[in-house]
């Protein structure tokens, strides 16, 4: 991912200047093997922002409809390391992938409210994921990024743009594993808390 390589430095070094970024937490984020980031989402400029402030390389899981906005696009986001799902289709093929990807001892980022919301509705992929992996989550709360783009100028507007990176925590220790069911909904639970506010 020599692109990625690319575009994240001059991300990091390029954001900061041009808005009012502050990052915390970034420690949290485990230096090796497998981590799942999940974030709250309001701008289509979340994934650069959060991609900009993880320390590690993030493997975004993104809606199919992504890669039919031309050849162009789809080819640069591939090349980012997006991996398309479809999110009308059926739920494992979604978690194949996360699975694939976390067994490679990768970061994989979701969105698990599925889309640019401010309801804080969040789906059960993610809790899915962490408890079928058993991969730490990190959850990562975004604020500021909404309305900072301006698609008609191509400009960024600056305001103050916060990512707090919590605390990680292992899928094992939230509910009991035995109670699938159950489990799914503790961890969700866990994930809430910190990226609803």
């Amino acid at each position: 991912m020599l692109l990625y390589s690319f575009c994240h430095v001059v991300a990091r070094l390029l954001l900061p200047v041009v808005l009012d970024v502050r990052v915390t937490g970034a420690e949290n984020v485990p230096r090796s093997g497998p981590v799942l980031l999940v974030s709250n989402h309001r701008s289509y400029t979340d994934p650069v922002v959060l991609g900009a402030a993880c320390p590690r390389p993030v493997r975004y899981l993104g809606k199919s409809e992504l890669f039919e906005h031309g050849r162009l696009f789809k080819g640069l986001i591939r090349a980012l390391g997006c991996v398309s799902i479809r999110r009308d289709g059926h739920a494992s093929s979604t978690v194949r992938r996360a699975e694939a990807l976390l067994g490679r001892g990768e970061v994989v980022g979701l969105f698990p409210e599925g889309g640019i919301h401010t309801t804080g509705d969040l789906k059960g992929g993610a809790a899915l994921i962490a408890a079928r992996t058993g991969a730490p989550v990190v959850p990562v709360h975004l604020s500021g990024t909404r309305g900072m783009y301006d698609p008609e100028a191509y400009v960024l507007r600056a305001r103050p743009v916060r990512v707090e990176f919590g605390k990680s925590f292992h899928p094992h220790d939230v509910g009991d594993p035995s109670k699938p069911k159950e489990h799914r909904e503790h961890v969700l639970a866990a994930i809430r808390t910190h990226i609803v506010r």
